[in-house]
């Protein structure tokens, strides 16, 4: 006589359920693994920090492993998560290392110089942090160095997001970068000081005029920007056009929105900007 047990059903089942889920998990850390290029060891406990970090970071205590692989796309989630590893020391610094590079991969940047940067992902909240982790690594480059500027141009907020410290050292470290041209180092600079409140943007100006790591054709550039009558404004069109980040004569409809990232320089600086160029004895550097 036989007898229907459907617990063996059940239980191959379960043993089914348990073998997707080891594929789903394993697709995680493949991804990492593949992404990093670390060992499956280190792949292996980073998915589990991804699991618990991205449950907070971004509300995906419900998502799936696979699910986890696409949020990982986003730099913005990304680079929270790398930031969040960062201040765990028992990662190795190669993994660290591959964390930060891993971020600026995933930023955009124009593929042409002819190419306009009409995109909506943003970066990390803290950013600057992971620029600072490359520059006391000695690992910073002009390339990272671009993708601050393009992730600052479109959102200033980025400056402040990290402490004082940790934004002058990044603003320091880019207007020394030897590879950075100074269109670049002007561009971001200017970004950076309209992100921050008057008195200190005034500091962090009067020092880099005081820099001796700053080229001087660096200074007679900012300082020209600053001292002009419309806070800049010209300078700085001229200088976003130059790296792609707004179209050269762009239709009226079309640049009023694009223009609206293209800040001014706060009035009170034009004075600093103006005494630097008068010690030099003009406008040229």
């Amino acid at each position: 006589m036989k007898v229907y047990r459907p617990r063996f059903r059940n239980a191959g089942k379960a043993k089914n359920r348990e073998a997707l889920s080891a594929t789903v998990a394993d697709a995680l850390a493949d991804s990492l693994r593949t992404d990093l290029r670390c060992s499956e060891a280190e792949a292996s406990l980073l998915s589990e920090r991804a699991r618990a970090l991205l449950g907070r970071i971004a509300d995906a205590a419900e998502d799936s492993d696979e699910d986890l692989v696409t949020r990982l796309q986003d730099p913005r989630v990304f680079g929270e998560f790398a930031e969040a590893v960062l201040r765990e020391r028992q990662t190795s610094a190669e993994v660290r290392l591959a964390l930060v590079e891993r971020t600026f991969d995933l930023l955009p940047l124009p593929r042409t110089e002819g190419e306009v940067f009409l995109v909506e992902a943003r970066g990390p909240p803290r950013l600057l942090s992971l620029v600072a982790f490359l520059f006391e690594a000695g690992a910073l480059t002009v390339l990272h160095a671009m993708h601050l500027v393009y992730a600052v141009y479109l959102d200033r907020g980025l400056v402040t997001n990290v402490d004082r410290s940790t934004r002058s050292t990044v603003l320091r470290a880019l207007m020394a970068l030897p590879e950075a041209n100074d269109r670049l180092r002007a561009l971001y600079a200017c970004l950076h000081l309209t992100a921050l409140p008057e008195s200190e943007a005034h500091a962090q100006l009067r020092s880099l005029f005081k820099d001796p790591g700053v080229p001087e054709s660096m200074k007679a550039l900012l300082a020209r920007t600053v001292a002009s009558d419309d806070g800049g404004r010209s300078i700085l069109v001229h200088l976003t056009e130059e790296e792609g980040l707004i179209p050269p004569a762009a239709e009226d409809g079309d640049s009023a929105a694009v223009l609206s990232n293209v800040p001014r320089l706060p009035e009170g600086l034009a004075a600093v900007g103006r005494r630097w160029l008068k010690r030099r004895g003009g406008n040229d550097a």
